[in-house]
């Protein structure tokens, strides 16, 4: 008897699958939850952090203040360093303190970026004259400071993140400042002093 009952079940267990099809989901089978998704915001650097794609801790007016502390013909270019920041991925205030470095943001009275006229080249990086480019005795000469600001981004990002696998100022400035006529550890710790004090100051 338990035999033929067992077989009858088995029978109808059959039919209702063939009948369900073999892709269908079990009766009581909980309907999927629907996913939300959840926004990561990348942290922010350390205030010694001197990887180039560290995302910004300073705000346009920040820089434009930090500028503008220096006497700096560029003040009010703050949003372009930050733009050209978020363009190429590199980090503003890395690229802000390099024109520092090279030129008091445009103040020293030695800055190879003066012209006899008075006005200057705009070169915040006193980037070298190559062939193509406009220059003014060994470096490039551009018509505005958002021009000079977004070629400095412009060189970094190709010859120095992507052409040579640089992921740090300790990388690039062997290379961008080579120590036949530059202090290298000088201009790397003056980067990252620079840098630290603006990330921490109030």
């Amino acid at each position: 008897m338990r035999y033929a009952i067992h077989i009858a079940l088995m029978v109808l267990l059959t039919g209702v699958v063939w009948w369900l099809g073999p892709d269908a989901p079990a009766p009581d089978a909980p309907a999927p939850r629907p996913v939300t998704a959840v926004a990561v915001q990348a942290p922010a650097c350390a205030a010694d952090d001197l990887t180039l794609a560290c995302p910004p801790v300073l705000s346009a007016a920040q820089l434009d203040t930090i500028l503008a502390s220096y006497g700096s013909p560029a003040v009010g270019t703050g949003a372009a360093w930050i733009a050209e920041g978020q363009r190429t991925g590199i980090n503003p205030e890395i690229a802000v303190a390099f024109f520092v470095h090279e030129s008091s943001a445009g103040t020293n009275p030695a800055w190879a970026g003066w012209k006899g006229d008075g006005t200057s080249t705009h070169n915040v990086g006193n980037i070298i004259c190559t062939p193509g480019w406009q220059c003014y005795g060994r470096f490039r000469d551009y018509p505005s400071w958002q021009a000079g600001i977004a070629d400095w981004y412009d060189l970094i990002a190709r010859e120095y993140i992507a052409g040579r696998g640089h992921r740090t100022v300790a990388d690039v400035i062997p290379v961008y400042a080579p120590s036949f006529e530059n202090d290298v550890q000088g201009y790397i710790d003056a980067v990252q002093t620079l840098v630290a004090q603006w990330r921490t100051q109030p």
